[in-house]
């Protein structure tokens, strides 16, 4: 079956592990995505962690379902060779901001001739005071307030793991993308500029916390501690996230843990009184929950429709039935690894391959 991009061309010039992600979202649906890559390659091929070739391994998911090549984008006559490529392309992805498109001496409006669709994916976005700085995961964190939300309130803010920046902002960026190419062929070729900030993103995603602020005049404050009513406590072979926000998931869940009396005391049935008086019972169910299991635990209360689920480490989640039965996972060269993050039933996602461990051959007009 046909994907959802077949026939479209991307070039990504990006370094950033958004423009990376943007990219690798465009390829699943179809997209033929050719990255140009500076001499010392992509920066996501020397991430750690490696595997036993020296490959990245996160830069092995990033860059899958792409062509590669060699473009320094400094030399002499890059620009107009990356002009002259982008007439064959009506997508660009890059991480060059505003001042850094100047000394090329470029404007990314000339770009396919003015019709080519070009996101613009930066930490701080193209305008604004912060514009032509360098950011990271780690400062955009900070600058969102994502870091002011997560984590205990005695303990220092944390920071996000595993590229959690970049993949919001690049599935923001490349979901923009497709609007736009959907505008461009509506208006007969019509190109734009696509501005994605990652802290736009990251704001955005936090839009019920910023919100709640401005009605109530107090920031949403982080944690005091953790018991069942704010997060994951400890079983016995792990951590298990407990939902008692209804009356008839407290219910059964208490009878479950053979808290009979907390089950039945109609004080509890609602969340308001639950949530004021939870020191009263807090400590008798997290230790009735660490005489479970996570696995028999779950079996017990799912089986009364309770929401509530145990916390799965990485080696875990490989084995998960659930996803295994959704066919989540893929096989690439001998490594499992995450597949399609959606289902389309018309035009399916394209199971990547592998990114070239070295791309100084690959012709990018190819």
């Amino acid at each position: 079956m046909a994907s959802a991009l077949a026939g479209i061309r991307v070039i990504d010039i990006s370094t950033s592990a958004s423009g990376a992600w943007c990219s690798r979202m465009l390829s699943g649906f179809g997209a033929d995505v050719v990255m140009l890559e500076g001499p010392a390659g992509h920066p996501m091929r020397h991430e750690a962690p490696l595997d036993s070739s020296g490959e990245s391994i996160p830069g092995a998911y990033f860059l899958a379902g792409k062509r590669s090549a060699v473009f320094d984008l400094h030399a002499d006559g890059a620009a107009g060779r990356l002009l002259a490529l982008s007439e064959q392309s009506p997508v660009v992805v890059s991480s060059l901001r505003q001042h850094e498109w100047e000394a090329l001496g470029l404007q990314p409006s000339q770009l396919g001739q003015g019709n080519a669709v070009v996101v613009h994916i930066t930490p701080y976005g193209m305008t604004g005071e912060r514009a032509a700085l360098p950011g990271n995961e780690l400062t955009v964190a900070a600058l969102s307030g994502w870091a002011a939300l997560n984590g205990e309130s005695a303990r220092a803010p944390l920071r996000p793991v595993a590229h959690q920046v970049a993949m919001c902002t690049g599935t923001l960026a490349a979901a923009t993308v497709v609007g736009a190419v959907i505008e461009r062929e509506r208006s007969g070729g019509r190109g734009q500029e696509i501005d994605i900030a990652e802290l736009d993103a990251m704001v955005s995603a936090g839009s019920p916390n910023v919100l709640r602020g401005q009605y109530t005049g107090r920031s949403t404050p982080r944690r005091d501690g953790v018991d069942i009513t704010t997060g994951p406590v400890p079983v016995a072979d792990g951590h298990f996230a407990l939902t008692i926000s209804r009356a008839h998931f407290w219910r059964d869940a208490m009878n479950v843990l053979g808290l009979d009396d907390l089950a039945e005391d109609p004080r509890w049935e609602t969340s308001w009184y639950r949530q004021a008086h939870r020191e009263e019972y807090a400590g008798r169910v997290s230790d009735a929950m660490r005489q479970w299991s996570k696995a028999d635990l779950f079996e017990e209360l799912a089986a009364r429709r309770v929401v509530a689920g145990p916390v799965l480490t990485m080696d875990e989640l490989s084995t998960n039935p659930h996803l295994a039965e959704r066919g989540f996972w893929t096989e690439l060269d001998g490594v499992t690894q995450p597949g399609a993050p959606f289902k389309l039933s018309a035009t399916p996602w394209v199971l990547p391959s592998r990114p070239r461990p070295n791309a100084a051959t690959r012709d990018p007009a190819g």
